[in-house]
């Protein structure tokens, strides 16, 4: 497998922090977070790529540090949540059907359109920098979790337009890095400087942790899950300072003990990246785990056999930013085809293109 470059978008000259893809009918928006506090709208299509939208940067005081697309059942919609270093999370929304006609008659450029994304609202209640934000399945549940150690989850109504929060989760000793959904249930993984995955559910009207995920030797930056509808078949992939990349997977459920979730780890990938590794991404179409980190690399993984636990090593591109760090991995579909698309320190996207 080989993995080459479609695509280098150098859109600031700061950081890239965290990206987002989401598939409409209409347009492939990847929303790029970055620490000149300005949000970035691409239009990625197959024939190239469009700038549709740089958002209002005085919105935010501090750098953006993540993006994320509601999953909305509106195809005429699209709503998307940013958290802030300045310890806010901004909501934004648009019309994207209105706006198709005149988008097609104007050339593909990397220049802006005139119709951006409305603020629809501000999230306040953070002490600190907000981490991440991230959408539950429905769309109906927001979670953000910040450097004052907890995780907020946030319940909206269908328009997005008002959030109450339903849960403080203070579990964790440090900062917490990541949240993140199960694509088909509310499961919820929390990743933290103090070494831990944390597994959240709600019982009776209240968010718990049914289960602590122990075993990395460094901060826990980021998890994924893996696609599936089984509720008895869940995985999670986990990266860390300690540069191992892990595969957790689900047991059982102790109804002895509270509710409690047993789970193990399954696998240690084999060894790619030598320091940090930032962000992990499982591919919901073809089973593929893809991570990057500091060391600039650009890893994809593959199962021998689904299930098995039984990892290889399938591709690695080095210095896929250049010299600088990779901040953010992301799976996306163009069109039916699987792209990879990565941000880094060097203030640019890139969409990458491999081969089995």
């Amino acid at each position: 497998m080989s993995i080459t470059l479609a695509k280098g978008i150098k859109l600031q000259n700061d950081k890239t922090w965290s990206l987002d893809y989401k598939r409409t009918p209409y347009a492939n928006l990847l929303a790029v977070a970055s620490t000149d506090r300005k949000i970035k709208i691409l239009n990625i299509k197959p024939n190239g790529t469009k700038l549709e939208d740089v958002l209002d940067g005085t919105v935010h005081r501090k750098a953006v540090r993540s993006v994320a697309w509601r999953p909305n059942t509106d195809i005429n919609t699209v709503t998307l949540a940013a958290g802030s270093f300045d310890a806010t999370v901004s909501i934004w929304t648009k019309d994207i059907a209105s706006h198709v006609a005149e988008d097609e008659e104007e050339e593909d450029t990397d220049m802006a359109g005139e119709s951006e994304m409305d603020l629809l609202a501000i999230i306040e209640g953070h002490e600190n920098e907000v981490k991440c934000v991230a959408w539950s399945q429905d769309g109906m549940l927001l979670a953000t979790c910040s450097r004052d150690k907890s995780v907020w989850i946030w319940e909206t109504d269908e328009m997005g337009e008002e959030y109450e929060c339903v849960s403080v989760l203070q579990e964790h000793s440090q900062d917490v890095k990541h949240v993140v959904w199960h694509p088909t249930m509310n499961l919820l993984a929390s990743s933290s400087y103090d070494d831990t995955i944390r597994l959240w559910k709600e019982y009776d009207d209240d968010w718990e942790c049914v289960a602590v995920l122990t075993g990395h030797e460094g901060t826990v930056w980021s998890s994924d899950f893996e696609a599936s509808d089984n509720k008895l078949d869940i995985r999670l992939a986990s990266v860390s300072d300690d540069s191992a990349v892990r595969i957790w997977k689900y047991i059982e459920e102790d109804d002895e003990n509270d509710g409690q979730q047993v789970w193990i780890c399954q696998s240690i990938l084999p060894k790619v990246h030598h320091n940090q590794v930032y962000s992990v991404a499982w591919s919901p179409k073809s089973g593929l785990i893809a991570t990057s980190g500091s060391d600039g690399t650009l890893a994809l993984y593959k199962e021998t056999e689904k299930g098995s636990g039984t990892w290889e090593v399938v591709a690695q591109k080095e210095l896929c930013h250049g010299v600088y760090e990779v901040n953010i991995v992301k799976w996306i579909d163009v069109d039916g085809q699987e792209l990879l698309a990565t941000g880094g320190d060097d203030g640019s996207v890139n969409i990458w293109n491999f081969k089995i």
